[in-house]
C-alpha cells in the first residue's frame, strides 16, 4: 500500500473508501517529516473533497491534482500542524487546547492515570465531531478527551483516552462503522505509546 518510490512516498488507496482511505493518508503524513511530499493514488476521483478538507483541517497542502478516466493522483505537502482560518478560530483552537492540558494535569495530579490505550484521529476537527457525536448517542462510552501526546506527533492533535485495548478496539470499530475518520489505536508501554495495529 504504501512504498518508496525515488525517495518519494507512495500511497496506493486504490479499492479503499472513506474514512479508511483518508485514515491511510494521515497515517502517512504524520509518518514524514515537514515539507516532504507524498503522492495518492486513487481509483476515486471524488476523493478530492475528502482529501481537500482533511488537508485544510490538519494543516497539510494538497500541492498537485491529476485526474484521468481510471485514476486520480495527489500530491500532498505536509504542513505544520491546523492554520485557524478567523479569529474565532484561533480563539476556539486555543481555548480546547487549554482544556485539554488543564483535564490532563488534573488527571495526573489527583487520580491514577489508568490510560491503556488511545484512539487518534486524522485532524482535531474529525476527534471534535466524534466526541460530540459519542455525547449525543453513546453517553454510555466513557472515554478521556486528551491532547494528542509528543511520542505519537509533535503537532496539536486530540485523542481519546480508553482504560483496555478491548474497550479501545470496540470504540474504533463503532466509530469508523459510523464514518468517522479514526486513525490508528496506541497501547502504552511504560510512558510511552505504540501503534497497537
Amino acid at each position: 500500500m504504501t512504498k518508496n518510490m525515488n525517495e518519494k512516498k507512495v500511497i496506493d488507496i486504490r479499492g479503499y473508501s472513506c474514512p479508511i482511505s483518508v485514515a491511510l493518508i494521515a497515517k502517512t503524513i504524520n509518518a514524514v517529516d515537514d515539507g516532504s511530499s507524498v503522492q495518492i493514488i486513487s481509483d476515486d476521483p471524488s476523493m478530492k473533497k475528502e482529501i481537500e478538507q482533511w488537508c485544510f483541517e490538519s494543516g497539510n497542502i494538497m500541492n498537485t491534482v491529476v485526474i484521468d478516466t481510471s485514476t486520480a493522483q495527489f500530491e500532498i505537502v505536509k504542513g505544520k500542524g491546523y492554520k485557524p482560518q478567523s479569529l474565532f478560530d484561533v480563539i476556539a483552537f486555543f481555548l480546547l487546547g487549554v482544556k485539554l492540558h488543564i483535564h490532563k494535569f488534573f488527571v495526573s495530579l489527583f487520580k491514577k492515570d489508568y490510560t491503556k490505550c488511545l484512539i487518534t484521529f486524522v485532524s482535531v476537527a474529525e476527534g471534535m465531531r466524534a466526541h460530540y457525536w459519542l455525547q449525543d448517542n453513546h453517553p454510555e462510552i466513557t472515554y478521556a478527551l486528551l491532547p494528542v501526546p509528543n511520542s505519537i506527533t509533535k503537532h496539536c492533535g486530540v485523542v481519546m483516552g480508553l482504560t483496555s485495548l478491548s474497550k479501545g478496539k470496540e470504540l474504533f470499530d463503532t466509530l469508523r462503522s459510523n464514518n468517522f475518520k479514526v486513525e490508528d489505536i496506541y497501547i502504552k508501554h511504560r510512558y510511552t505509546y505504540h501503534p497497537a495495529q
